[in-house]
């Protein structure tokens, strides 16, 4: 009798695994969708939507659209970041691993929208700051206290190109210009024993602002001294 309740269990344990796998892999567009606004939401500190994720499983391969990042409270654009299109190849081996291994992830046309107050104040600066509380939270350190619970990701590569910045600095009479971006690369991203969602956005993110604040500063610091913005110089170039 005892041998049968334990066969029963482990019957039903397996059930319950095969169902959850079934349910994740029948729904994982919406499963990614949800990650990716509650996982990036929190990396940010603002709103992260996403319009919508087409995950092919059997071709390894996947897009996330529409995914826009909210502006702080108290600048002119609704947002801070849009990413239109992120094409991602994923190793169809590693779905049921942990680590899942994504190849490669390519955002093409990302768009950052960089506002500058009159006191100096920059959206950006705002961004920043949250996505490192965000890091040292205990929230963040009880996950990786549940390192064996938890979905990790291995990125091979993840690559941002052909973006571009649009400015908006006080200083300059809030005329509005545009800068391109040049093109990241970011390379094995949770090479040992993978990255959480989390931390994941909060890299793309981290390393997207300061390839910004660069930009700007590097392609328009002629104009914006000439313009009386130093400040901007001296808070990205000048360390």
């Amino acid at each position: 009798m005892k041998k049968k309740i334990i066969i029963f269990s482990v019957l039903a344990l397996v059930l319950a695994i095969a169902g959850t796998l079934v349910y994740v892999l029948t729904n994982i567009n919406s499963v990614v969708k949800a990650a990716l606004e509650k996982y990036g939401s929190q990396a940010v500190k603002t709103h992260v939507s996403v319009a919508s994720v087409e995950i092919r499983l059997s071709q390894g391969e996947g897009a996330v659209l529409g995914l826009t990042v909210a502006n702080p409270s108290g600048f002119v654009s609704p947002s801070i970041i849009t990413l239109d299109t992120i094409s991602i190849r994923i190793v169809k081996d590693s779905v049921t691993s942990t680590p899942m291994v994504i190849d490669n992830i390519l955002i093409s046309g990302p768009e950052v929208f960089y506002e500058m107050k009159a006191d100096g104040t920059a959206n950006v600066d705002i961004l920043k700051k949250n996505l490192a509380e965000s890091g040292s939270s205990k929230e963040e350190q009880l996950q990786q206290s549940r390192k064996g619970k938890e979905l990790r990701l291995r990125v091979g590569k993840l690559v941002f190109e052909k973006g571009k910045v649009h400015v908006r600095v006080a200083k300059l009479m809030d005329k509005p210009y545009i800068v391109e971006l040049p093109r990241l690369e970011l390379i094995d991203i949770g090479k040992h024993g993978g990255a959480t969602p989390a931390e994941i956005a909060r890299t793309m993110a981290t390393a997207l602002v300061q390839e910004t604040v660069k930009a700007v500063a590097m392609t328009q610091g002629e104009r914006l001294l000439h313009k009386g913005a130093e400040d901007l110089l001296n808070k990205y170039l000048i360390k």
